[in-house]
C-alpha cells in the first residue's frame, strides 16, 4: 500500500494501493486497511509488474535449483527457456550421454535424471515442483533436428523435414509458446535455409514466434539481420532477434545500421523484436570458439580432433585466417579475430585442476603455462572434456546503450549459471533501473518498466501478464527508485542487487524485505497459448 504503480503499459506513475486475493490482482486504487489480511508498505517505492527475462539458460538448474533465486532476487517473475535452438527437450535417450556433455559448458551439468523425451513431459517434470519464476518454454529447433537426424552435418531429404515439422507441432500443442534456433551451434548451423523456414512455418501457423541467435553479431552483422528478416517474411512468422549487439571494436559503428534494419523491417509489416543484456561482455561454451568442423559429430568427435595436432594446427590458421563465407555452409562467429585471446575469459571449468583459470582470459592463462594461447585453449577443452564456459568482452557501451532506448527493444539475462558467472544472471535488471534510469538518464522509469514487463509479455502471447490491472496474474515487483542497483560485478558475480523489496509471483510472497521468504509461487505457464 502507499506506493507508485508503474502498470507496465508505459503510462506515468500514478500513487495506489494494489490489492490481491489469491493469485489476482483484485483492485488498483484505494484500498481501506479493514478489507486487507495482511499489509505490506511501498512507501516510497515503485509497484510494477514482474519481470520477465526473455534469454535464459535455466533450462536444468530449474530442476536442480527451483527457487532460481539469482533471477527472482532481481525481481524476475518469469523466465523463457529454451533458447539458441539448443535446450533440454525434445529428446531420445540414445543421445543424452553426448547431448548433456555438449550442453555443459552453456547450462551446467546439475545432478538431475534426464528421463523425458517430449516438451511435453519436460515440461512436466519442470511442473513438478514450485519454482521461483514462471517458466514459459521454447522449441530448440537443433533439438528438433538432434532426435531425427542425430548430430552429422548431412542434409534433411523430404522424410526427415515432414518428421521435424511433426515434431514442431507436437511440440507447440504441449505448450512450447515459440520457436528458437542457433545460428552458430550445432546441429542448427548444419541446417539449410528451406528446411528451416518449413519449421518456422509449422511454428507460425500455431501462433508461435521464432527467436534467433542469428549468423553473426560481428562482421557480418549487417548481413544476418537482413537474411534472418527475409527467412521470417517468407515462413510468415514473427521475429525476435536475441541478445542484439554490434561485436568486435571493427564493428561498433554497424550498430545505427543494423537498428535501422530493425526499423525498415517493422515498417514494411513485419512482427519483428529484439532483446538486449546491459553489459559489454556476452558469454557462451567455449567450444564455440572453434569452427564447425571441427564440431561436427559431436563433442567426443570434437576431443578426437584436437588431440590430433595436424587439425589443431588447421583451427589455429583458421583463427588468423578464416575461410570464406559459404552462405549454403555452417556458421561461424570467430571470437578469436573479432575480440581477441585477451578479451576471451574462462568463467566456468569442471575438474579441480583446472580451477585457477576461471576468471583469467586465454592469453593469461596461456602466458602463465608458456604455451600458445590457441594451444592453451585446446588443451584446457581436453582436460575438460570441453565443460568450459567463457565470458567475452566485445562491445562498446555507447552503442549498447542505442539498443537499450529502442522501443522494439526488450531485456534479457541471457545467464549462465555456472562456475563465475558473467554478473547479468544476478543484476541484468537492477542494472537497468539504477545506472541506466536513474543515473544516466538513458530511459525514463515507465518505458524502462515497459520494456521488462508488458513488451515481453506480449512477445509470449501471455495475455494475463506484464501489466498491472484488475484480473491480471499477481506477478508484482517493489523497489525503492532511489537505491536499486545491481552489485554483481566479473571479479564477484554472486552478489544479490540493493533496492528490491518484495517480489510476487503468482500471489505468493517469495522475497520480502531483499530476503527470500523461503516461498515459491512459480509454474510452468498454462497461459502461454491456451494450451497444457
Amino acid at each position: 500500500m502507499g506506493g507508485t504503480v508503474v502498470d507496465g503499459t508505459g503510462a506515468p506513475g500514478r500513487r495506489a494501493d494494489v490489492a490481491i486475493r489469491g493469485d489476482r490482482i483484485a483492485r488498483i486504487g484505494q484500498v481501506r486497511k479493514n478489507e486487507v489480511i495482511r499489509e505490506l508498505s511501498a512507501a516510497g517505492a515503485v509497484v510494477c509488474p514482474g519481470f520477465i527475462d526473455t534469454h535464459s539458460h535455466s533450462d536444468l538448474v530449474a530442476l536442480a535449483e527451483p527457487a532460481l533465486l539469482p533471477k527472482l532476487m532481481q525481481g524476475v517473475t518469469t523466465e523463457l527457456l529454451g533458447q539458441d535452438g539448443i535446450g533440454a527437450a525434445p529428446m531420445r535417450k540414445e543421445y543424452v550421454p553426448p547431448w548433456r556433455q555438449y550442453l555443459s559448458g552453456l547450462s551446467g551439468d546439475p545432478s538431475v535424471a534426464w528421463d523425458w523425451e517430449s516438451l511435453g513431459q519436460y515440461a512436466e517434470r519442470l511442473a513438478a515442483r514450485p519454482t521461483g519464476p514462471n517458466l514459459a518454454l521454447l522449441i530448440p529447433q537443433g533439438n528438433v533436428r538432434l532426435v531425427t537426424m542425430g548430430l552429422e552435418n548431412v542434409p534433411a531429404d523430404i522424410f526427415m523435414v515432414q518428421a521435424m515439422e511433426e515434431e514442431v507441432r507436437r511440440s507447440m500443442e504441449e505448450g512450447a509458446v515459440g520457436i528458437s534456433l542457433g545460428m552458430i551451434y550445432m546441429p542448427c548451423t548444419y541446417s539449410r535455409r528451406e528446411e528451416t523456414v518449413r519449421l518456422l512455418k509449422a511454428c507460425g501457423r500455431m501462433e508461435g514466434f521464432w527467436a534467433v541467435h542469428i549468423r553473426s553479431g560481428g562482421d557480418r552483422l549487417l548481413e544476418s539481420i537482413e537474411e534472418v528478416v527475409s527467412m521470417a517474411k517468407e515462413a510468415e512468422i514473427a521475429l525476435h532477434i536475441s541478445h542484439f549487439k554490434a561485436s568486435g571494436k571493427r564493428n561498433w559503428n554497424k550498430m545505427e545500421p543494423a537498428l535501422e534494419a530493425v526499423d525498415r523491417a517493422h515498417r514494411e509489416g513485419l512482427d519483428i523484436t529484439f532483446d538486449i543484456y546491459p553489459y559489454t561482455a556476452g558469454s557462451t561454451m567455449f567450444l564455440a570458439i572453434l569452427p564447425p568442423w571441427a564440431q561436427e559429430g559431436g563433442v567426443s568427435k570434437t576431443l578426437q580432433r584436437l588431440r590430433d595436432p595436424a587439425l589443431r594446427a588447421r583451427i589455429r590458421d583458421e583463427f588468423m585466417n578464416p575461410p570464406p563465407f559459404d552462405p549454403d555452409g555452417p556458421s561461424w562467429e570467430n571470437y578469436v579475430s573479432s575480440a581477441g585471446w585477451e578479451n576471451i575469459v574462462i568463467s566456468s571449468v569442471e575438474g579441480k585442476k583446472n580451477q585457477d583459470c576461471v576468471g583469467r582470459s586465454v592469453a593469461d592463462m596461456a602466458a602463465r603455462g608458456g604455451k600458445d594461447p590457441a594451444e592453451a585453449a585446446f588443451d584446457l577443452l581436453v582436460e575438460e572434456d570441453a565443460r568450459v564456459g567463457m565470458i567475452i568482452f566485445s562491445m562498446d557501451e555507447g552503442k549498447m546503450r542505442l539498443g537499450l532506448q529502442h522501443p522494439l527493444g526488450m531485456i534479457c539475462t541471457d545467464g549462465l549459471l555456472g562456475g563465475r558467472p558473467h554478473p547479468r544472471v544476478y543484476g541484468t535488471f537492477p542494472r537497468i533501473l539504477g545506472r541506466y534510469v536513474r543515473e544516466k538518464k538513458d530511459l525514463p522509469l515507465e518505458e524502462a518498466v515497459r520494456k521488462m514487463t508488458s513488451l515481453p509479455a506480449r512477445r509470449l502471447g501471455l495475455r494475463d501478464r506484464g501489466v498491472l490491472a484488475e484480473g491480471m496474474a499477481a506477478d508484482l515487483v517493489v523497489f525503492n527508485p532511489n537505491t536499486v542497483a545491481d552489485r554483481a560485478t566479473y571479479e564477484s558475480p554472486r552478489q544479490y542487487p540493493l533496492g528490491i523489496r518484495q517480489v510476487i509471483v503468482n500471489g505468493i510472497l517469495s522475497v520480502e524485505g531483499g530476503q527470500h521468504t523461503g516461498k515459491l509461487g512459480g509454474r510452468v505457464l498454462k497461459e502461454s497459448r491456451g494450451r497444457w
